[in-house]
């Protein structure tokens, strides 16, 4: 079976990628990225390097597309700008959607929409997966202040920022793709994703809290945070990998919604996280610091909506998908990174 992948060299689909070669030896993949493979991803494909071609293009070039075949692959969409501030290497604080806007919603809405365009128009189509985000939920649920719930994929939507926004917009574009055209297609809305292959890049620049705490544990540091109370739902990449690999193999007819939610389905604090952690690296022990000396800067005060744990029933009810417990994890990506693994 043969998979198209968008974002193949990145975070996420790379976790994917090389799940999907090796979970079947027949397997192969087309990877698609902007960038070339760094050295990084190239040790990490290694192993599964003769089954995989990697395209070095720009997928809102419509070239780009007509070049590849049409022989029934599957496409799994994942390449995205996820333009969140950072500070580079020279120690200039940087903020990717205020310096170029347009290049977000270039990527993330038209790149999208020429990978669907291609995929309607194949001759053997196979089927489609977008993945997403669930920084499209709303920042916060007040219903959810006052019963706590899972954050169902039917409703809550509030994009702010433009990557919200334009993973929203490709949303409904693809929605609208499937509709017109009667392709096989889902979406999957991922929750805070850790693990391996999370490193700086030109699309991403992204250090969530669970990639700190792992970071911190396998160098024996010790972690500083402005909070142990703040929470999220994290997932593990791999565990993501699982579920887009599960969702292309299900049997027509299986996917019966739109959109899935992919995330551990439930939330875990700082402190939740550090004794994960710990657990791993007994040694391991974080402290508290004032914002500007943090490695973690993070609100308690956000508890609901898009920070909250993700409803995951549609996907373990459709095509059987479940994620591994988070200390189990913690405690794999820990020792993913002291064997010198980024």
């Amino acid at each position: 079976m043969k998979v198209v992948v968008t974002g193949g060299t990145g975070f996420v689909m790379a976790n994917f990628l090389r799940h999907w070669l090796e979970a079947d030896a027949a397997n192969t993949a087309i990877s698609i990225d902007t960038t070339p493979l760094d050295d990084v991803a190239r040790r990490y494909f290694e192993p599964v390097s003769k089954r995989v071609e990697f395209v070095t293009a720009d997928i809102c070039a419509r070239e780009t597309w007509s070049q590849l075949p049409d022989d029934g692959a599957h496409i799994v969409h994942g390449a995205t700008v996820t333009p969140y501030p950072f500070t580079d290497p020279s120690g200039q604080r940087r903020n990717p959607e205020r310096e170029d806007p347009l290049h977000v919603l270039n990527v993330n809405v038209m790149g999208t929409a020429e990978a669907l365009n291609w995929a309607r128009n194949r001759r053997n189509p196979g089927r489609f997966i977008h993945v997403s985000t669930g920084s499209v939920y709303a920042d916060s649920v007040p219903e959810q202040e006052k019963q706590f719930f899972a954050l169902p994929e039917d409703g809550y939507i509030g994009p702010i920022a433009l990557y919200d926004i334009s993973k929203y917009s490709s949303e409904l574009i693809a929605q609208r793709f499937k509709q017109l055209y009667k392709m096989e297609l889902a979406i999957v809305r991922l929750s805070t994703v850790f693990g391996p292959m999370d490193r700086q890049t030109p699309a991403r620049n992204v250090r969530n809290i669970a990639n700190h705490i792992a970071h911190a544990a396998a160098e024996g540091r010790v972690l500083k945070t402005t909070s142990t109370e703040a929470v999220g739902d994290y997932v593990y990449a791999p565990d993501v990998g699982e579920a887009l690999r599960l969702m292309l193999i299900a049997p027509r007819g299986k996917l019966r919604h739109d959109v899935y939610n992919v995330a551990c389905g439930i939330t875990a604090t700082v402190a939740d996280l550090v004794a994960d952690a710990t657990a791993a690296v007994p040694e391991f022990s974080m402290d508290s610091a004032e914002a500007a000396t943090a490695d973690i800067v993070a609100s308690a005060a956000r508890r609901t909506g898009k920070w909250a744990a993700y409803d995951i029933a549609r996907a373990k009810n459709d095509f059987g998908w479940r994620p591994r417990p988070p200390a189990t994890a913690m405690r794999d990506y820990i020792a993913w990174l002291k064997s010198g693994n980024p």
